[in-house]
């Protein structure tokens, strides 16, 4: 509750009278209940005046029992949740033209169709709860560094179980499997291995395409620990690479460690990418590095702030985001490297610590 308690003014500030989560990352963050959307309706609201109202299913009101989230508005599955809405409105507040607040990347037509039919208004309030989820709390850090723990020890369990031939899902599968038994609760994207020419697809995801001898893999991949994410990438070898393959490694890696040690709170979030960008550029690479320096990390793996040219922001202790710069030859290999990196009151801690040396298997 205290989190909800601090909506209220923010709503205040925007002109908001009202702000309404479907269920996702700021749903948790609100409430620590790890609702997920579906057909049947589930919605979270507060008032600018501090009301709050949960409605969702029956079947799921057991696990809001115990917490005091405010008003509850609980259908059966046979009824439907007409009624409930109309509950959940009286609840809050909610009236004809009331300017509701939502996250618009979040809420779908399904949730958003129902407030219409209470005659709101709906606006864009997606900062409202991100200017608090930007800056983690401790127990928040807590479980990010754990997070970040699975995927280094994970990896160090995988590597000597990698051998040339493996198909690119059977090490997807090696390293979900070594993730799962060091406590992850599942993985919070699909995760990616990009072997030879498949590297250079920055987003491709595992096929059954066979390693072959000398090829780069990319392999990207994450943990979560109670909904926060860890994120990283590492770039191997399996066997020994081509001396271009070694020498565009070895442009990567200076530039992400040039980028992650210029990290400290009121440094600007665009001179980090700049940083990265400059140096690949340099080496005459700079056309096959085609994304942002690094994103956001959480209970979304991909949030506020984005590391990217143009940005407004400067880094704030607390802040957790990924520095990833990469460089994609088509058709021939890419290389990633990523770490998931806290911004400190004196500077910045690295949270995961696997070798970015170049292994080669």
């Amino acid at each position: 509750m205290e989190r909800l308690a601090r909506l209220p003014s923010s709503l205040q500030q925007r002109g908001l009278t009202h702000m309404v989560f479907a269920p996702g990352a700021s749903f948790r963050y609100l409430t620590g209940l790890g609702a997920h959307q579906s057909e049947r309706l589930t919605l979270l609201g507060l008032g600018q005046d501090g009301r709050v109202a949960l409605l969702l299913p029956r079947l799921e009101a057991s696990a809001a029992a115990g917490v005091k989230y405010g008003t509850i508005c609980a259908y059966e599955d046979a009824a439907g949740p007409q009624a409930a809405v109309q509950e959940f409105a009286r609840a809050l507040g909610i009236r004809e033209n009331s300017r509701v607040g939502v996250e618009k990347g979040q809420m779908r037509l399904f949730e958003a169709d129902h407030l219409r039919e209470l005659g709101c208004v709906l606006l864009p309030g997606d900062d409202v709860v991100m200017s608090l989820r930007v800056r983690k709390d401790q127990d928040e850090i807590r479980l990010i560094r754990a997070a970040a723990k699975i995927v280094d020890d994970a990896l160090a369990s995988t590597i000597p179980l990698l051998r040339v031939g493996m198909s690119e899902l059977e090490v997807a599968a090696e390293l979900e499997y070594q993730m799962r038994r060091l406590g992850s609760a599942g993985v919070p994207f699909g995760t990616i291995v990009g072997s030879g020419p498949r590297g250079a697809l920055p987003h491709g995801g595992p096929t059954d395409r066979k390693i072959q001898q000398g090829e780069l893999v990319v392999l990207d991949y994450g943990a979560r620990q109670f909904g926060y994410a860890a994120d990283t990438t590492r770039t191997v070898a399996f066997g020994e690479p081509a001396a271009d393959a070694k020498r565009v490694y070895g442009v990567v890696k200076k530039a992400q460690a040039a980028a992650a040690a210029a990290v400290g709170p009121g440094m600007a979030v665009a001179d980090i990418d700049r940083i990265a960008r400059d140096m690949i550029a340099e080496a005459g690479l700079g056309e096959y590095f085609t994304h942002r320096t690094g994103h956001g990390l959480g209970l979304d793996v991909h949030e506020h702030p984005s590391i990217v040219q143009g940005s407004d922001v400067t880094l704030l202790p607390g802040m957790v985001f990924t520095i990833e710069p990469g460089v994609y030859l088509p058709e021939r290999f890419g290389v990633r490297i990523e770490d998931d990196i806290l911004v400190t009151e004196s500077g910045a801690e690295i949270l995961t610590q696997f070798t970015r040396e170049l292994i080669v298997i």
